[in-house]
């Protein structure tokens, strides 16, 4: 297997955090520092002091080549290795690349003491900060980033076992309902035989829309023709105001006219309105019909997608018309998002911080270490994050399908970001922006009734500011948004129910009097 490169400053943890992770994985635990030391038989000081800084480089280059060609072990670099592209290279060859960060003053008070060569100054902090700054981009080519300050040795390594789970596919399991999401590079192309492997037989109808029809469209259909499946498309067009019934009536039409039986499958190929209107109408036609979700939307990757919530939407309310319909299968292909609208890819950020918030605190660390590597959708991070976000809802979905208790969780945002929808007819915002803006919302909601602090609500801002998503909320009539919201699915006795964050990773469900929630929408929409 691939070795762990853990890469960073002197001071962030790599030969602890090293040691834990190789004992708890079984693997071989190197540290190139110790490796040079062994082999001159003189600390690294004494190196620095009789041969200069040159030579030690040298050394480290050779140890460096050496360990890359290991497989299945863990190794800590020194500081400055990664600083010469002979090193990166050759630690990219076989390795993942995690980078390990702290703070400076971290950094200066674990370091306390030490004889380290390029800290010898008069101010140690300046020295740091300085070293800090010019080798800072050589530590983001890392693949993943974890930042050190507040955690110690053993939440790093959980972190780090967490980004190398398998890529197995994620199982939902639900008795005889149960499937799989299955997550991966070009998957797209694999379509037809994957849906074969799990039995899947009959007709297909592939619904989808004008834009994703002309980009994948011939890739899925040749890959359903090479796997034996006869199947039609059905285009309809795109944006939540045509998630209607009006649309759901256009695919009964065509399953009706191509003579679809109980057998055969509905194919939803697009973003979240697709999957949802697909899944109602495979929900509905002859009582219920296969349906497969091939989600190309970041949203719809991780959240829409999964969970078996299908439905269309009424002029008064989103999602009022519906069924609980689940998938036979959920494929996932990262790559399709390369073409996404740049709006549209931001939009789908919110519900990954959702999970965050609700159910994961180490998922939001992550999101807050490697923001910038999933908005320029490199690989790694961004599988990663798709994948934990899948892992979260799925877990939920499992514990309760069809939302009695804790599947409630999942529309943590969304009452306020449902609302703000309604009551602009679905053309200002997209739903990642609304649900941004709700979890803006809640999260002064939750501090206004004495749940959270203040810091719960500002780390929640400022990661939805720096995925780019809207945090200032809107100008518009407190009646309109009340209006909307008793409309909600949530509302029971008059009262609202909001799911509340009392902690990051952790929420409650709670009833909030109207006239509370008009007092904080007085304060804020102003």
């Amino acid at each position: 297997m691939k070795n762990i490169v853990l890469i960073g400053f002197m001071g962030t943890g790599k030969s602890e955090v090293g040691r834990r992770l190789a004992g708890e994985l079984g693997w071989v635990f190197e540290d190139t520092d110790l490796r040079i030391q062994d082999r001159e038989g003189r600390t690294i000081p004494e190196i620095f002091k009789q041969s200069g800084e040159a030579s030690f480089r040298r050394l480290e280059r050779d140890i460096v080549a050496e360990l890359a060609r290991k497989e299945s072990s863990v190794i800590a670099t020194g500081g400055g290795a990664v600083t010469d592209p002979v090193n990166l290279r050759n630690l990219r060859r076989n390795g993942i690349l995690i980078g390990l960060e702290a703070s400076p003053d971290a950094i200066l008070a674990r370091t306390a003491g030490s004889d380290r060569p390029l800290l010898l100054h008069e101010d140690r902090l300046h020295k740091i900060q300085e070293l800090l700054e010019s080798r800072r981009p050589h530590y983001r080519l890392s693949d993943y980033r974890i930042n050190t300050t507040d955690r110690d040795p053993g939440q790093v390594v959980k972190m780090i076992k967490n980004i190398l789970s398998s890529d197995a596919p994620i199982r939902v399991d639900l008795g005889d309902r149960s499937y799989s999401i299955e997550i991966g590079s070009g998957i797209l192309s694999q379509i037809g035989e994957r849906m074969a492997a799990l039995g899947i037989k009959g007709r297909v109808a592939v619904i989808t829309n004008p834009r994703v029809g002309r980009l994948y469209g011939s890739v899925v259909a040749r890959s359903l023709r090479k796997a034996g499946f006869d199947h039609i498309t059905v285009t309809l067009p795109d944006g939540e105001r045509f998630k209607n019934l009006k649309s759901v009536s256009r695919v009964y039409d065509e399953l009706v006219r191509k003579s679809f039986e109980r057998s055969s499958t509905v194919l939803a190929l697009g973003g979240g309105v697709i999957g949802d209107l697909a899944g109602f109408a495979a929900a509905t036609f002859m009582r219920g019909i296969g349906f497969v979700q091939v989600p190309t939307t970041l949203a719809a990757q991780v959240d829409a997608g999964i969970g078996g919530k299908t439905g269309v939407d009424h002029s008064k309310g989103k999602n009022l018309i519906g069924a609980f319909h689940q998938p036979k299968s959920v494929f996932i292909d990262p790559t399709v998002l390369k073409t996404l609208d740049r709006r549209e890819f931001v939009s789908g950020l919110a519900e990954m911080i959702k999970y965050g918030v609700i159910r994961d605190e180490e998922f939001f660390s992550y999101l807050e270490d490697n923001m910038d590597k999933i908005l320029n959708q490199e690989p790694a991070a961004l599988t990663h994050a798709i994948r934990r976000s899948c892992a979260v809802k799925a877990d939920v979905v499992q514990k309760d399908e069809r939302e009695g208790g804790l599947r409630k969780i999942l529309n943590y945002g969304h009452t306020f970001g449902h609302a703000l929808e309604t009551a602009t007819k679905y053309r200002a915002y997209l739903h990642g922006e609304a649900v941004s803006l709700g979890m803006v919302f809640t999260a002064q909601l939750s501090v206004r009734l004495g749940l959270s602090d203040t810091v719960v609500a500002r780390r929640q801002i400022e990661l939805l500011k720096r995925a780019g998503l809207p945090v200032a909320l809107p100008k518009i009539k407190t009646a309109d948004i009340l209006k909307s919201m008793t409309l909600d699915k949530k509302v029971s006795d008059g009262r609202i129910h909001f799911v509340l964050a009392e902690q990051i990773g952790r929420v409650i469900v709670k009833p909030v009097e109207k006239k509370r929630i008009a007092g904080l929408l007085k304060t804020v929409l102003r």
